[in-house]
């Protein structure tokens, strides 16, 4: 990947990433992609990054919904939800994500890994400029786009550069050349201002952590960040862990002479080859050997001392207790399993509360795209975006208790109707069952 001091130093602009920032990201990615430096010889990943990232990706989209009331936009957007269901993990384990809206015909939403852009500017720490580069390799030539956006407020423009560079070196930005020189790119405009704009055109996403990486960064922290050392200790307790179950292996100690011989040497029972350890026998006086090796295993000590890393794993990533780790080892009260429980929640209700504006913001983006792409003003849009709450709630155990304050009338059937349906109460009657004649019969039953 290009130095993001060089796309800086291309652009005329400073670097709004510090090498300490860098450093982290990368190491965050290389976690994430079960890739760190610890992970080599005997020591193999128990993956945990992306476990986490994936769990907390699970819990903020698990009863999520979204729409437009605008059929087109809301049309463009349904199709966005599964690349964001794709793609919410690896943005969570590198700090945040950006939705970049374009158009290609119709109004869509590019979603970019916190560690795929360069932040240029902040404003009210909101990123007001950023620019994202795009690589192509043609031949022996890689060619790299950097399309950059900045948003001025006072002029409430948005424009959109594009410069193409070309290096052999992968690696390397190299020389600006023309947007032509790649087929792909060659339609694009070098820039493109849009006026009217009251906000950018594009949405940030950051982990709602301070970052205590580079306190200065207005970047997101990984979900995961402060959990790394205990990660890379889990890691290498798990390799501790199968080398004590591969050298407590059963073994048999015994003489040569015990055993047929094939081609000059002992013939071995098939299957249980990896059993016997064999040996000579010299001398007139030498006696037989065959002595068995059964050592005690000491796995529920290593296994407790994991299970106690995954403990302070799930801490410090703000997770339930047994999301990782066995919850049957560890005797808890209720209100320690209650308060585990709500740490999750209020962990998982922060993500969801900053995902909730950058999604609303990316769809300005999309309807100001349309609007001026289609040449007309549509009406004003907005987006009915619910999150659940069945993180904390089973969605069982309450739908029960709700069916008997019904059936005890501390509870209407309307409102019971309103919160299982999530309707409001204009459209209650629509869900509620009618009462009619059948067969033209002359009693009223319910169908």
């Amino acid at each position: 990947m290009i130095d993001a001091n060089e796309i800086a130093s291309a652009l005329g602009v400073g670097c709004m990433i510090s090498s300490d920032m860098s450093a982290a990201m990368l190491l965050w990615d290389t976690l994430y992609r079960n890739q760190a430096k610890w992970q080599k010889g005997r020591i193999k990943p128990l993956r945990l990054p992306a476990v986490v990232s994936k769990e907390i990706k699970r819990l903020t989209l698990k009863e999520f919904t979204a729409s437009i009331d605008n059929p087109q936009l809301d049309s463009a957007f349904q199709k966005m939800i599964p690349q964001l269901r794709r793609k919410l993990d690896a943005g969570l384990a590198v700090g945040g994500l950006m939705f970049k809206p374009y158009w290609d015909g119709s109004p869509r939403i590019d979603i970019v890994r916190q560690d795929e852009y360069l932040p240029i500017s902040f404003t009210d720490d909101e990123c007001s400029s950023m620019a994202c580069p795009e690589t192509i390799t043609i031949g022996k030539n890689s060619y790299t786009r950097l399309e950059v956006h900045t948003y001025d407020r006072a002029a409430q423009t948005h424009t959109i550069e594009n410069r193409c560079f070309c290096s052999s070196n992968p690696s390397v930005l190299g020389k600006e050349c023309a947007l032509s020189s790649v087929p792909q790119w060659a339609a694009i405009l070098p820039i493109k201002i849009f006026t009217g704009v009251t906000q950018p055109l594009f949405a940030v996403f950051r982990v709602p952590d301070a970052n205590n990486v580079d306190p200065d960064s207005s970047l997101g922290m990984s979900v995961f960040a402060d959990a790394v050392d205990v990660i890379r200790d889990a890691d290498n307790q798990w390799e501790r862990i199968l080398w004590e179950l591969e050298s407590s292996e059963r073994a048999i100690d015994a003489s040569e002479d015990l055993f047929r011989f094939k081609d000059g040497k002992p013939v071995l029972p098939q299957g249980r080859e990896r059993m016997y350890h064999t040996y000579e026998t010299t001398g007139d006086n030498a006696k037989s050997i065959f002595n068995t090796f059964s050592p005690e295993i000491r796995d529920k000590s290593y296994f407790h001392a994991l299970n106690q890393m995954f403990r302070r794993i799930e801490n410090l990533c703000g997770l339930a207790y047994g999301t990782i780790s066995e919850v049957e080892d560890v005797e808890k009260t209720a209100e320690e399993i209650k308060s585990s429980k709500q740490r999750s929640y209020d962990r998982v209700h922060e993500i969801q509360e900053n995902l909730r504006p950058a999604l609303e913001s990316a769809v300005y983006g999309m309807k100001y795209l349309s609007d001026y792409y289609s040449g007309k003003k549509s009406a004003e849009t907005s987006l009915t975006c619910t999150f659940g709450d069945g993180i904390l709630e089973d969605t069982d155990k309450e739908f029960t208790r709700r069916m008997q304050m019904v059936s005890t009338g501390i509870l209407s059937k309307e409102q019971f109707v309103m919160w299982y349906f999530s309707c409001s109460e204009e459209d209650v009657q629509d869900y509620m069952p009618k009462v009619g004649v059948l067969f033209g019969g002359n009693s009223a039953v319910t169908i």
